[in-house]
């Protein structure tokens, strides 16, 4: 009986210390080339690896050559040295949305992992002289992207088919926090134009937690919308190809628009949520990297 006890509680210690591992979600690692060697830095990836900061210097971590990774792992070579976030802050589960950069260095071809889901457009083209044309600089499956003859871009891709917050709580984002109060304006030649908003309150600077730009998907307009708070407390709500469709200031916890409405802004996970006032909704905005 005594051994059996012991037995057992040697298997829960055992799926104790497996548990982090298991609900594994994201993380922070450093992975370095030494002596320009091969490296390979075990993290459970679950198929999603990002650069963050490159330590080493002249550009060795070029995706690839440099660095590269698979589901268990990270590995680093000729001398690169990174700081690497990885993982799905969803548990490791694919169908949502997303962008990445695929390049195609000295015109070799190149694969990018993604899941696509049979749904890829190219949000901006990063290399010069129109070499990304569908069908010969680039094209894509459902288990990635891949780019050919000089072609550098920026490719959004995904469905947003049950994602944790990107896509269903950022639908309508534009519509909520840009546009609706100027086509309400607008809406009837008798109604009397809407009073000017007031000035917000003063305040102290934004948060340190709040400075910096974020992102989310916006099915209702098909855009990456894009929200940059900087420093003084100016906050801009950007559509995908950077023009500015909203703008306001960020007081105590409270973006005023300048379209006269208000919302409230808070610390969620990686990025921030930004609710509507009038309307109730809120929006989950993911922090660049």
């Amino acid at each position: 009986m005594r051994r059996r006890i012991v037995a057992v509680l040697l298997g829960l210690a055992g799926a104790v210390a497996a548990a982090p591992e298991a609900a594994a979600g994201t993380g922070f690692l450093t992975c370095e080339s030494i002596s320009y060697r091969h490296n390979y830095c075990s993290a459970n990836t679950q198929g999603r690896v990002i650069m963050v900061r490159e330590m080493s210097t002249g550009n060795l971590c070029q995706q690839g050559r440099g660095w590269g990774y698979d589901n268990n792992g990270i590995w680093v070579d000729r001398g690169c040295r990174a700081q690497f976030s990885y993982g799905r802050d969803d548990g490791g589960s694919w169908g949502r949305a997303g962008t990445l950069v695929c390049e195609s260095i000295s015109y070799r071809y190149r694969y990018c992992n993604a899941d696509t889901q049979g749904r890829v457009s190219l949000a901006r083209e990063l290399s010069t002289g129109n070499l990304c044309r569908q069908g010969t600089g680039w094209g894509y499956d459902n288990g990635g992207i891949w780019v050919d003859r000089g072609c550098r871009g920026e490719f959004r891709y995904g469905r947003d088919s049950g994602g944790r917050n990107d896509a269903a709580i950022a639908a309508g984002v534009l519509g909520a926090l840009a546009v609706a109060a100027i086509a309400s304006s607008q809406s009837g030649a008798q109604t009397a134009p809407a009073p000017p908003p007031p000035p917000p309150p003063a305040g102290p600077v934004p948060p340190a937690w709040a400075i910096g730009s974020y992102h989310a998907y916006d099915p209702d307009s098909g855009d990456i919308v894009q929200l940059v708070v900087d420093g003084g407390g100016r906050v801009y709500l950007r559509n995908e190809v950077g023009a500015v469709v909203s703008q306001g200031d960020l007081r105590d916890g409270m973006i005023w628009w300048g379209n006269g409405k208000r919302s409230w802004l808070a610390r969620e996970g990686p990025g921030v949520l930004v609710g509507d006032v009038d309307t109730g909704k809120h929006f989950y905005f993911r922090r660049n990297t």
